[in-house]
């Protein structure tokens, strides 16, 4: 499959997974209530659009601009099925635990949805939360430190230091959610950027040495994991 059409797929996907998100962010009461689902779900889809529809242009500009090869699928089990479901049952699995010790009185860590709501949740973070921060920021970031360091032997921290600046910004993206639901304090600030920067570092990793569909395929089976499994 060409590169346009890949990238099509994943901003239908992305559209998909931004109406699957809403239940969740209503359980957050992110958004206003008072209106219909149908205006809610118009109004979300047309956004999706033209946000995603920007994102993945972008992508499509700098991405043959870089080394990365996100979208590779030879040997879909040992590259992409196998260390998908490994590493994303890993990270689960440790968050869980730190939720259940380090962080056991956090008040975020008592904020519990529905199964099913759980569930349309992971389809989000998986997909749209790949791509923006994977596809795009991920590949954004590397593309201008590539720039600024440009001696080959020093790739690895290149990818490295994109890794971990994206897994800031993805923990720093979460506070806002999160200070719904409890009083800001440092104890719960740590918390967020330990727990998510530990997935997104995971997930970044993925990203650059098995591909876009790996990240993705973690992801999403850690936040089954978080969200359905042991809730």
């Amino acid at each position: 499959m060409s590169q346009k059409k890949i990238l099509i797929a994943l901003w239908i996907s992305c559209i998909i997974g931004s109406l699957a998100i809403i239940p969740y962010i209503r359980y957050l009461n992110v958004i206003d209530t008072s209106s219909s689902i149908t205006n809610l779900l118009l109004l979300t889809a047309i956004q999706a659009s033209i946000f995603y529809g920007i994102i993945l242009w972008l992508v499509s500009l700098i991405l043959p601009r870089t080394n990365l090869l996100p979208f590779i699928t030879t040997d879909p089990i040992n590259r992409i099925l196998f260390p998908g479901i490994l590493a994303g049952t890993l990270v689960g699995l440790t968050i869980f635990i730190l939720n259940k010790t380090i962080f056991y009185n956090s008040t975020l860590s008592t904020f519990h949805t529905p199964f099913w709501v759980g569930i349309l949740a992971s389809i989000y973070g998986a997909i749209n939360e790949e791509v923006l921060l994977r596809l795009f920021l991920f590949t954004f970031i590397y593309f201008i430190i590539c720039k600024i360091f440009k001696k080959s032997d020093q790739n690895s921290i290149r990818l490295w230091t994109s890794n971990a600046l994206v897994a800031l910004m993805f923990g720093l993206g979460h506070l806002p959610a999160a200070f719904r639901i409890a009083q800001p304090s440092s104890y719960e600030i740590s918390r967020i950027l330990i727990l998510n920067g530990i997935a997104s570092i995971a997930f970044g990793w993925l990203y650059w040495s098995k591909g876009l569909w790996t990240a993705i395929l973690a992801h999403f089976i850690a936040d089954l994991v978080l969200h359905v499994f042991l809730k």
